[in-house]
């Protein structure tokens, strides 16, 4: 009997961290305003895509991806729905609610940050920087400093082009049976 290999959900939950962090860190960096674009690319591909991977990862009994995945998914989700409801005039959201909203997913940030250092090292890099993203999106929106908020954008954009990459990496890798691309060695065996 032939035993079906498992899919690496990451690839999909990377993708989709990634190219959505891209699209609202260009919008943080004022490039152009956080629009319809943005939600519908954090709702469908931040969002549901990464609930999908969380539950993939579910599946596979893989506690850190469903705790990346499926929480990231809900951070897309909210913040989409955030700024849906605000931009329609449905409820007001403070700035100072924004920036504590953004501290406290640093704070679920920093904690996947220790949890992955058993993990390629890439990953962690990916995710400490996310960690210096929130935590400049949300002290730019505590404090009003727009440079504070303009290193977060532009922050983000590398970011999640890393996260592509290793998106990429793990695909490329899988593909060719070999390492193809770097992702690094663990920080800790």
């Amino acid at each position: 009997m032939n035993e079906q290999k498992s899919a690496n959900p990451a690839v999909l939950g990377l993708l989709g961290y990634g190219v959505s962090t891209v699209l609202l860190s260009l919008a943080n960096s004022g490039l152009y305003a956080v629009d319809g674009m943005v939600l519908v690319m954090g709702v469908f591909f931040g969002g549901i895509a990464q609930t999908i991977v969380a539950v993939m990862a579910f599946r596979l009994g893989d506690t850190f991806g469903v705790t990346a995945f499926g929480g990231y998914s809900f951070l897309w989700l909210s913040f989409a729905f955030l700024n849906i409801g605000a931009i329609n005039g449905w409820w007001t959201v403070s700035s100072v609610a924004i920036g504590w909203y953004l501290l406290l997913w640093m704070v679920f940030t920093i904690g996947l940050v220790v949890a992955s250092a058993v993990a390629p090292r890439m990953l962690t890099i990916i995710l400490a920087l996310t960690a210096v993203l929130l935590g400049s999106l949300g002290v730019g929106a505590l404090t009003g400093n727009a440079a504070i908020s303009l290193f977060g954008g532009i922050e983000g954009v590398v970011t999640g082009a890393l996260a592509i990459y290793l998106a990429f990496a793990f695909l490329i890798n899988e593909m060719y049976a070999k390492a193809v691309l770097p992702v690094g060695a663990p920080l800790r065996a």
